[in-house]
């Protein structure tokens, strides 16, 4: 009789790899590379790689990092690369269960961006140039020299990003933090980041210069 086990074996691995990829399917986590930080989404998974969709088109470095909303790390090197996605080898052995259960000794939380750039805060008729620090879909940090009292309600302004409305919630020292009223949507994080962290590098020098012309103070 002839052994059928490669057969089931075979039938089980693709379950399994079926229900990993079901798994990990839209799962957002961010990309950092020498260009900036980017939202991504992760598409596809295996021991050895993993595909990664963007809603701009694909970061041209050959080797970036991957974190997850847990705060790991992954280190990965590019295999291919299509429009708006890529694939991905991982730079060293991981576990899949651990990974898609996001175990991991730190809190849980929304993907920020790290990104530094010009912008505005309007207060009533003041207009305060800040620096952004970080954004998320939630909120941003910022860093300014002005005073801005909690619970104010002001308006953050910064080239990639239509004016948005949000309250103060602390300050400390040069630095505040800014929670939107409304939160942006992956796509609008995802515009904010390209827009302010072109893969053209003589870009941002364009857009600090448009910034500062686009609102009289």
């Amino acid at each position: 009789m002839a052994d059928t086990k490669p057969e089931v074996d075979g039938g089980t691995y693709a379950k399994k790899r079926a229900a990993t990829r079901k798994s990990a399917m839209l799962r957002i986590a961010k990309v950092v590379c020498e260009a900036g930080e980017y939202v991504c989404l992760i598409r596809d998974l295996s021991e050895l790689g993993i595909g990664l969709s963007f809603l701009h088109e694909a970061p041209p470095e050959p080797r970036i990092i991957l974190q997850t909303t847990n705060g790991l790390t992954y280190p990965l090197e590019r295999v291919w690369a299509g429009k708006r996605q890529a694939g991905y080898r991982f730079g060293s052995e991981i576990s899949l269960n651990d990974f898609l259960h996001e175990e991991s000794p730190y809190e849980n939380r929304p993907i920020r961006l790290e990104i530094a750039a010009q912008a505005r805060i309007t207060d009533g008729r003041t207009i305060t140039r800040v620096r952004l620090l970080d954004i998320s879909r939630e909120g941003a940090k910022f860093e300014s020299e002005g005073l801005h009292p909690q619970d104010r309600l002001v308006s953050f302004e910064a080239l990639g990003l239509p004016q948005r409305l949000g309250q103060v919630r602390w300050q400390t020292g040069t630095q505040f933090g800014m929670q939107f009223q409304h939160p942006l949507t992956i796509e609008e994080l995802a515009v904010t980041a390209i827009r302010l962290q072109p893969f053209d590098p003589r870009l941002p020098d364009r857009l600090a210069g448009a910034l500062e012309n686009s609102r009289a103070a």
